[in-house]
Parts: structure tokens; C-alpha cells; sequence
């Protein structure tokens, strides 16, 4: 990513203690649009932790980080070996909402951009790898 984007659902993220990227999701749009692609805001920030339908933000994969002590089992095939990888299911669980966010004024709201961050309190520091808006479904 070389400049700061905004964010629509659909962009990759990471968290540094997951095993795989995932994608951010939006159940409903909030009106906003670039690309004929949802646009991303600060609030949008609700974990599949206990599952919930509403969700954001999905599990990474395996968790790396020592604090998830939620101790369910996961067997995954790695990112790029395809290789069986077992540990710890990631289970988010946000700190507190987006961080880096850009105020929009159309929006009237706090908007996702490239440089949003979000924290779990197992230590995870989620951060997008893309913006979502030349990304294919």
C-alpha cells in the first residue's frame, strides 16, 4: 500500500499473532460507497467472538499470542506450505475501537483508512494489508 486509502468491507487484514489474513465484513452498509463498495468506519469493529452475525472482524487463524488461554484446538493448513499447523483458535477480543481513523466529512463519521489499527487484548495488533477497493470478491 503506498498512500492512505479509506477502507471498504472486503479489505485484507492481519494481526500479528494470527496465522492467516482475513477480510473485514460489513452485514449492512452504512450508506457510503466507493467503488460500489461499502465504506469502513471506526465503530465497525465487532469480533466473531462468541459468534455473532453482526460481526467485523473474524478470527485470524491460529493464535501465536501466550495471553489466549481459551485453549480451543485448531488444526489449519499454512498460508502458503498448505501444511497442517495446530495450536490455539484466535479469539479477538477488542481493546477498544479502531485507532488512526480519518474524520469524514461527508460521512459525518470516523472512517477507516490504510492506517487504522486495531488492538486485542491477547496482545494482537491488527493492521490492513489492503484497502479493499481494487480487490476481487
Amino acid at each position: 500500500m503506498d498512500k492512505k486509502a479509506y477502507i471498504v468491507r472486503g479489505a485484507r487484514m492481519r494481526c500479528n499473532c494470527g496465522s492467516h489474513p482475513r477480510r473485514i465484513n460489513l452485514p449492512v452498509s452504512h450508506g457510503s460507497f466507493i467503488n460500489d463498495k461499502p465504506v469502513m468506519l471506526e465503530t465497525d469493529c465487532i469480533p466473531d467472538f462468541p459468534p455473532n452475525p453482526l460481526n467485523n472482524i473474524p478470527y485470524f487463524g491460529i493464535c501465536s499470542s501466550p495471553l489466549n488461554q481459551t485453549k480451543i484446538p485448531l488444526t489449519l493448513a499454512h498460508e502458503t506450505t498448505k501444511l497442517p499447523i495446530v495450536g490455539t483458535k484466535c479469539a479477538v477480543t477488542i481493546a477498544m475501537p479502531w485507532t488512526n481513523c480519518k474524520k469524514d466529512l461527508l460521512l459525518n463519521k470516523m472512517a477507516l483508512t490504510t492506517d487504522s489499527v486495531l488492538y486485542c487484548v491477547f496482545g494482537g495488533v491488527i493492521k490492513f494489508e489492503t484497502s479493499g477497493q481494487e480487490d476481487e470478491d
